[in-house]
Formats: structure tokens, C-alpha cells, sequence
């Protein structure tokens, strides 16, 4: 069975918002997490591409809270997927303050970059109360899918 493409008439706008409040920052979470966004996605109708491209900026989005956010590496994150009728936005959200990384490694902050690649809008947001990281994709409706050949 192929799997429904964005906006088809599978995919479900109503589909139940996805919330994890409090996950402990730690990396042995995060492919757990990022399952679940993956299941959560395609339970939405959503097609491989936009489901890998909103899982692995979400596994981004939490690393980041996990490596950058708490000095003493005890903490905790908020992950939340809400679709609408016109798209998906995930918010990833730490309690922390920002950490610069630990080194140098030129391989290495590719994490943002990535996010913005990825997502259609990302929004970092940080502050005294810790970050967020805000992403959103675009999904069409039926009707944007209707081409004025099918009508």
C-alpha cells in the first residue's frame, strides 16, 4: 500500500495533538521520541518526505535542548505536535539556559541550519525561562491539491 500523500484523502487535519511535558534531557529519549513524531506524522496522512523531514528536525530541535540547555545535564523538555488544516507545527520547548558547545569541531552546530533546512518556518526563541524552538510545514488541503486540469 503506498503511503497517503500530503493533503490526500487520507490524511486527517483532526488527528490528536501529540505532547510529551517533561521528558528528562537525556539522548537515550530522543529515538523514542522521534518514533513516535514518525507515527504521529503518518497517523496525520502525511507522506514519507514531509514525515522525515519533521522527524529529523524534531530529533534536532530535542538534541539541542539535550546538549546545549542545563550546565549540570539535569533537566527536562516539552515536545508538542499539533496538525491543522494547514500544516503541522512542532514546538520543543527547554526549562534551561543556553550552553555553548564544548568544543570546536567544525562537524558539529549543524543542528540549527539543519532545523531551517527542514522546516517550512523555524523560530528559536530564548530567554531567561530557557528555549524554543518552533517549526512549522506547510500541508495542503484537498482543495489546493485540485489542479485546474481536474476541475
Amino acid at each position: 500500500m503506498a503511503s497517503a500523500q500530503p493533503g490526500g484523502p487520507e490524511a486527517d487535519p483532526a488527528v490528536e495533538a501529540l505532547r510529551r511535558h517533561g521528558v528528562p534531557a537525556s539522548a537515550g529519549n530522543l529515538p523514542v521520541l522521534r518514533d513516535e513524531v514518525d507515527g504521529w506524522a503518518r497517523a496525520a496522512g502525511l507522506g514519507d518526505e514531509i514525515v522525515e523531514s519533521l522527524a529529523l528536525a524534531t530529533y534536532e530541535a530535542m538534541a539541542n535542548a539535550v546538549e546545549h540547555a542545563y550546565a549540570d545535564g539535569d533537566g527536562v523538555f516539552d515536545l508538542d505536535a499539533v496538525r491543522d488544516p494547514s500544516g503541522i507545527e512542532i514546538t520543543v520547548t527547554d526549562h534551561g539556559s543556553w550552553r555553548p558547545p564544548q568544543d570546536s569541531d567544525p562537524l558539529r552546530q549543524r543542528g540549527l541550519p539543519l532545523i531551517e533546512r527542514l522546516a517550512d518556518e523555524a523560530v528559536v526563541t530564548s530567554g531567561q525561562r530557557g528555549t524554543r524552538v518552533q517549526m512549522r510545514w506547510a500541508v495542503p488541503t484537498r482543495r489546493d491539491d485540485v489542479t485546474t486540469a481536474d476541475a
